[in-house]
């Protein structure tokens, strides 16, 4: 297992994310700590987002899955559910307020008579949320969405504090001091993250994890995706020995990926058990995988400690590779040609048949 001690400081460039990375731990702690009061009644929680403003649902729902006494789920794509009704609290999170799939969702959550509250730097969303009066908690806007995430994960912990859950505040408000201690060791020059990214260089890293931090291994594939512009995936154990693992098994193109596992240092022994048969049969078919070992008291702290790793691997795969991990070109001409189909579209209804509106 990969072990390391930074010797020295890393020094940022302001010209991209690093200070963003470095901050999202103080972003944490300073979103966790305003205070908040809710009062719902619901029998259901819907987190609406994409990309990075909807990262900080799934984490949330791992870190509160042995807590939480109703129902989470996270939903990404535009139309959500039927069963969505009055007894639903939907959480609408978009960082730029201005993301169409979200600004969809919020309006089918209004038809339905659900419950909302809308996370946000401002936008349309802000706009039509307050116009409805639903609640709205602000977010610091300037940043990256993904960069925001130490705002919106701190924003939703205390959201659920609110709503009379405060196992994950209180497990992240004991954990501060270490993560502190690991961000230092981080931003450093010669650290754990330079050496896991060093030996991901070149390959196509499938990034795996048990089902209690899946979370993180899923914010490591789109950090390296957006911020190191590679191709990135990642699966959970043990649904991996269930059918990923057959694809080790032979072929040329397992040369080109690296298996990386997210091994935590507390989890069940069934869960060792998968996982450590799942990295000695990937041995037997001579493939080496990349085992990082997670340090963490609970899963939140876990998970936590995970993402800040994965942020600063994908940062230095990106100085590597020598790509702009703050620009996000490709991401941008999409929201620019899905905007230009859904004018077009909505064009074409208004007109009618006769083409004349």
């Amino acid at each position: 297992m990969l072990k390391h001690t930074a010797t020295s400081v890393l020094k940022k460039d302001p010209s991209d994310i690093s200070g963003d990375i470095y901050a999202f731990l103080d972003n944490l702690e300073d979103s966790i700590n305003v205070p908040l009061s809710l009062d719902f009644k619901f029998k259901f929680i819907l987190f609406c987002g994409m990309g990075g403003s909807a990262i900080g649902g799934d984490i949330i729902s791992d870190c509160v899955a042995d807590s939480a006494r109703y129902p989470i789920k996270i939903q990404r794509f535009p139309d959500i559910p039927e069963w969505v009704n009055e007894d639903v609290l939907v959480v609408i999170s978009s960082y730029s307020g201005n993301t169409k799939e979200t600004l969809s969702m919020y309006e089918q959550a209004t038809a339905k008579n659900a419950q909302i509250i809308v996370l946000s730097s401002g936008g349309e969303i802000s706009e039509r949320a307050k116009a409805k009066g639903d609640p709205i908690i602000n977010i610091t806007p300037g940043l990256q969405p993904r960069c925001a995430l130490g705002y919106t994960l701190g924003i939703m912990i205390n959201v659920m504090d609110a709503l009379g859950d405060p196992s994950t505040k209180i497990a992240v408000q004991k954990s501060i001091p270490k993560l502190r201690t690991l961000r230092d060791e981080l931003s450093s020059d010669i650290s754990i993250a330079w050496e896991v990214a060093r030996r991901i260089d070149g390959k196509v890293p499938i990034i795996y994890s048990t089902t209690d931090i899946a979370s993180s291994a899923l914010r490591w594939k789109s950090q390296m995706n957006e911020n190191s512009k590679m191709m990135a995936f990642s699966g959970s154990i043990p649904e991996f020995s269930h059918n990923e693992i057959s694809g080790w098994s032979e072929g040329e193109v397992r040369e080109k990926c690296m298996p990386i596992f997210l091994y935590e240092e507390r989890m069940s022994r069934y869960k060792r058990n998968a996982i450590n048969a799942s990295i000695d049969t990937l041995k037997s078919y001579g493939v080496e995988p990349l085992v990082l070992k997670i340090r963490g008291k609970s899963v939140t702290e876990k998970i936590i400690r995970s993402v800040m790793i994965g942020d600063y691997v994908s940062l230095y795969l990106a100085y590597i590779s020598g790509v702009d991990p703050s620009t996000v070109a490709s991401i941008d001409e999409f929201k620019s040609r899905l905007t230009k189909l859904l004018t077009v579209r909505k064009r074409s209804r208004s007109a009618g048949p006769s083409g004349k509106a």
